[in-house]
């Protein structure tokens, strides 16, 4: 099952999750990151001596080894072997052990590639990140599901995957600053550039947070979804728009209330806060998004975690 040319238009404010059951349960994963769906050959993964359980070792794809991950395991399930047949006609749907088949889901984001171990797969939904309820922050920040949709009776879990990555491979998803990239602080005056970063992972918001502050960049102001971000920016429109400072906005893609691409859009359509220069800071960075990317006039895109490139890309602002 090949996932691409299933496309959505830049800045429509909408996702689509492939849905897959595991032990039973419903869980989403976003299309834009999946490449295919392969039925599981247990012949082609070969084992890796230490690895926590949660992997299964290397599997062997299209020429290539690439990490296997059980979400099963992951997200601490107990397998009882069982999926739902769903009927899109019927409200009856049942869980059978018959309908339970092993699936492998390969992904591609943060420029790499991953299988992840299911027990079937439903179809693909389309809605608007308006319906996405985020998860509460009494659950905590560090849970592998990021939020919910429902779709008819079904409450689809939709899962974070950089947040599963960043558990067995944290490089993978926050790249650590460089020394040369520090000693730049020097000779570039950072701490005058204003900086709007919206991006709805608290792991990842607060990591690059972080990593800005010891670049030396002091003016920082976070959001959590794009809809927060674009308040803020009407709220401040006669500062934002000050022929004294320069403002840019850092932006994810993926995120509730409204997504990366239309709050670019919505900016860059506006008279007076067009002037704000975005950057789009995804995992989802590829060639079809770079296209969505230039047509809601993004300033700059690059792919998560090129933590230090993008620092490049604010020095070019604060040079200019």
């Amino acid at each position: 099952m090949q996932t691409h040319g299933i496309l959505l238009g830049a800045g429509t404010n909408e996702m689509e999750l492939l849905t897959v059951w595991i032990d039973g349960q419903l869980f989403g994963i976003n299309v834009a990151k999946v490449q295919s769906v392969e039925s599981f050959d247990k012949s082609l993964v070969t084992g890796m001596p230490d690895n926590p359980p949660e992997i299964l070792g290397m599997l062997l794809y299209r020429n290539r080894t690439i990490p296997l991950i059980d979400l099963q395991i992951i997200l601490n399930l107990k397998s009882n072997k069982k999926s739902i047949s769903v009927d899109s006609n019927s409200d009856n749907n049942k869980t059978t052990d018959s309908n339970y088949r092993e699936i492998v889901v390969v992904t591609e984001f943060n420029n790499k590639l991953n299988a992840f171990k299911v027990h079937g797969v439903n179809r693909i939904f389309r809605f608007s990140w308006s319906d996405f309820v985020p998860i509460s922050p009494i659950i905590g920040s560090n849970s592998y599901v990021v939020g919910s949709v429902c779709s008819g009776e079904h409450e689809i879990m939709v899962l974070d995957l950089e947040q599963v990555l960043s558990s067995l491979f944290p490089k993978m998803v926050l790249e650590e600053i460089t020394q040369e990239t520090l000693s730049k602080q020097d000779s570039i005056s950072r701490e005058n550039l204003n900086i709007l970063f919206a991006e709805d992972s608290s792991l990842i918001r607060k990591g690059v947070i972080k990593v800005l502050k010891e670049a030396g960049f002091v003016q920082i102001r976070d959001f959590e979804n794009g809809k927060s971000a674009f308040d803020y920016c009407m709220e401040n429109i006669e500062a934002l728009s000050s022929p004294t400072s320069r403002t840019v906005l850092i932006t994810d893609i993926e995120m509730p209330k409204m997504d990366g691409l239309t709050l670019c859009k919505v900016i860059k359509e506006h008279q007076t806060l067009k002037k704000i220069d975005v950057i789009i800071f995804s995992s989802l960075i590829n060639t079809q998004m770079v296209e969505k990317c230039k047509k809601v006039m993004a300033d700059r895109y690059i792919t998560k975690p090129a933590t230090n490139s993008l620092i490049d890309i604010l020095d070019g602002f604060c040079l200019a």
